[in-house]
């Protein structure tokens, strides 16, 4: 609104609108009326504020002309029609309805200053016409109320001043306040609790009346009260529930889906989307989001199922072209992003596009990436990754998958044209397959899935038509054609090295080098360069008594073929590639696909060994290892002897003590040496094969009284055998002999 608190002049030659005084006027959707005119400018009084704004005939004419002056009464004297409906409200038989009237009001005007509102002057008029167009005459009161109707709003709405005012018509029934009250709370009721039925809502309209009468109706003179809003027994009535349904039901459709569904829902379901401006070339905004394919992978040559692979897609929004994709057993993870993002950004080998009609001409740099609020999408890194390669990340209010529709259209003609046609797919959901009993048994690699989808892509999604292309959005274009025209107008900037994604998303590992290379992930990767590295003097050996030098490795998760040792020695990458017994290998499977494999095998490995017949051939071939012990030559059998009291020996605690006689130092001086024990040392070896003592000793032995037979000593003083003491203390003492720890036998 604009007001004047002076006279504006009027330019010369403007003319002046005759308004009439107290006739209504909307301007900037606030009411005023007419009041006076003053000068060369009009008074308006706002009924809101009654404060006056003040406009010359040239501002008025500036504001009708752009819709923000409307006349929606014009004054008439004391009787006043309501306003008719818009003109643009008007059907074609409510049209035709309106020139009929206007007929008759253009017969009365005719008779120009003899009009009078009189029957005799009036009904001649109306009853000639009537008989010219061959229809009943209407009635005199009525042709007056379209004349009352012609003169108020006839210059404003034309002939749909005339127009019915249906919507003023039928019975509206005024509730008392303590009734409109208690319907309140019932349907506060209604839509707060979920799935409460309206029948039990209006339980508590009841109650409401029930309550206020008790409270309230005492002081009320109920006699002056209608007989509808009294019960039989004399208490208030509660409003019908026929009444309380109707309220419920005149709730918007957006008050009650937020009650009853949730303020998401309910924004969803009751809005209009707006379209935004394309970008002006290719890459400047580009929009990622990522989906799970309906269709089941497997490996052939290996017996493993990979199950349902995961789809990031990068879309150009100035074109429509998908700019760029990654497919992958991974959860969505920061790893698949830059996967896509460098597919995106790289020209397309010419490898991925056997079999395609048509290229794929996409790559450059993004300069404004849309992302949606995915935790794979939102991290850290993600914004690191956009600092290094000069990307501004832009996210995607949350919940609202509209905002990148173009995309969501995508996956799903992607998942009905291609993938549900293919074997193995899952279709959509649980439901879809329950009517279908033969879906194909998965056969799917996903060298032949990567090989299948980009041929759709090229050939198909970007050679038809899209409604969001053309002149204007809606028309319609090819996306092909769109890159090729604006491609040619816009240059694209250098792509960043390679070694930028390799750092940004690669495997980090530091690792030493053996003479067979480089081992990670049973893939072993050799070079020259590594033999010509193990010769440097700053490189360490084990074996020369120096720890194993070990070295920065990094490995892209999608490109097992090859990894990148960091020689800090020299500050150089070396490129070290898969052996030859294991390049094929590599370059065939990502890394979530070898970890899958090296499971898989792990467990067919495992289920093949019977762990029980193991270990009773292992029990069987220690059995014969000690028979065969019993046939050794007697030199070795007597070393063997020697070695197993040694290591018993040991393992017990043995101290030296004092010798009590000559024929104990003699025995501890002989050349067979016995152990501290509890238990024989004899019966940890077959009864069959005693050890025997050569006969020098015998005779030595049996001139001291002790048996020469190793583990069968016995005792001298009490005549106990070995066998029968069980405490280790009381055979030291008994014998009175120990063995030095440190022994050379």
């Amino acid at each position: 609104m604009r007001e004047s608190d002076c006279a504006l002049q009027t330019p010369k030659g403007a003319r002046y609108f005759e308004i009439p005084l107290f006739s209504e006027i909307k301007m900037h959707d606030r009411q005023y009326f007419v009041q006076q005119r003053l000068g060369d400018q009009w008074v308006f009084i706002d009924r809101q504020n009654a404060r006056p704004a003040l406009l010359t005939d040239t501002q008025i004419g500036e504001l009708m002309s752009s819709g923000d002056f409307v006349v929606e009464r014009m004054a008439a004297g004391s009787k006043s029609a309501p306003v008719p409906p818009s003109p643009l409200l008007t059907s074609d038989t409510n049209h035709s309805q309106n020139l009929r009237k206007h007929a008759y009001v253009e017969a009365c005007h005719r008779l120009g200053d003899h009009l009078r509102r009189s029957r005799s002057i009036l009904k001649p008029v109306i009853a000639e016409l009537a008989f010219r167009r061959g229809e009943n005459a209407p009635g005199f009161t009525t042709v007056l109320s379209w004349l009352d109707e012609a003169e108020q709003f006839g210059r404003q709405f034309g002939t749909a001043a005339y127009s019915d005012r249906h919507f003023l018509k039928g019975r509206r029934p005024h509730l008392p306040s303590w009734q409109e009250d208690a319907i309140q709370l019932g349907i506060d009721l209604w839509l707060a609790v979920n799935r409460m039925t309206k029948s039990t809502a209006y339980a508590k309209v009841c109650e409401a009346i029930r309550e206020f009468d008790e409270t309230v109706g005492s002081s009320l003179d109920k006699s002056t009260l209608p007989s509808k809003l009294l019960a039989a027994d004399g208490s208030l009535a509660p409003p019908s529930e026929r009444i309380f349904q109707r309220r419920c039901g005149q709730v918007d459709r957006h008050t009650r889906d937020h009650y009853k569904r949730g303020p998401h829902y309910a924004a969803n379901n009751n809005r209009t989307f707006s379209k935004r401006p394309r970008p002006a070339r290719p890459y400047e905004d580009v929009e990622v989001d990522h989906c799970t394919l309906d269709v089941i992978i497997v490996d052939r040559e290996h017996g493993c199922i990979f199950g349902r692979p995961d789809l990031v897609v990068f879309r150009d929004r100035a074109t429509a072209m998908i700019a760029g994709l990654s497919i992958g057993f991974e959860a969505p993870s920061y790893a698949s992003f830059i996967e896509g993002l460098r597919h995106a950004t790289y020209p397309k080998s010419a490898d991925s596009l056997a079999g395609v009609s048509n290229n794929w001409p996409c790559y450059g740099r993004i300069e404004n990436l849309w992302v949606d609020n995915a935790f794979h999408f939102i991290g850290n890194n993600i914004a690191e990754a956009g600092r290094e390669l000069g990307i501004n990340i832009e996210r995607l209010p949350r919940r609202s998958p509209w905002m990148k529709g173009a995309l969501e259209r995508f996956f799903r003609s992607l998942g009905v044209g291609l993938l549900h046609l293919l074997p193995g797919t899952t279709l959509e959901n649980v439901l879809a397959r329950r009517d279908h009993e033969n879906l194909g048994t998965a056969t799917l690699t996903l060298p032949e899935l990567e090989g299948v989808i980009t041929k759709w892509i090229c050939d198909d999604y970007h050679q038809r038509i899209t409604k969001g292309l053309g002149v204007i959005r809606g028309h319609g274009d090819v996306p092909s054609r769109v890159w090729n025209e604006l491609a040619a107008k816009c240059p694209a900037a250098l792509p960043p090295n390679q070694d930028l994604f390799t750092s940004l998303a690669g495997d980090t590992e530091y690792r030493s080098i053996q003479r067979e290379g480089i081992v990670w992930d049973y893939i072993v990767y050799e070079c020259a360069e590594l033999s010509a590295l193990l010769t440097d003097s700053r490189h360490g050996l084990k074996r020369e008594g120096r720890a194993s030098t070990k070295y920065k490795v990094v490995r892209d998760p999608y490109r097992l073929a090859e990894i990148s040792l960091i020689n800090h020695h020299a500050g150089e990458i070396i490129r070290v590639p898969a052996t030859a017994a294991h390049q094929e290998y590599a370059s065939s499977v990502t890394l979530h696909q070898h970890r899958v494999i090296l499971a898989r095998a792990r467990e067919q490995v495992r289920g093949s060994v019977d762990i029980k017949a193991l270990m009773r051939v292992r029990v069987e071939m220690t059995d014969l290892v000690t028979r065969l012990l019993g046939k050794r030559p007697k030199t070795i059998e007597k070393k063997l002897a020697r070695y197993v009291q040694k290591e018993a020996a040991y393992r017990l605690a043995s101290k030296v003590v004092a010798v009590p006689d000559a024929s104990a130092s003699d025995f501890l001086g002989s050349d067979l040496p016995f152990v501290e024990t509890s238990r024989p040392i004899a019966s940890s070896f077959p009864a069959q094969y005693p050890a025997k003592a050569s006969p020098t000793k015998q005779q030595d032995s049996e001139a001291a009284g002790i048996n020469p037979t190793v583990g069968s000593l016995e005792s001298v003083s009490s005549g106990k055998s070995p066998e029968d003491i069980d405490d280790l203390e009381e055979f030291k003492k008994l014998k009175a002999w120990s063995v030095s720890d440190g022994r050379q036998i």
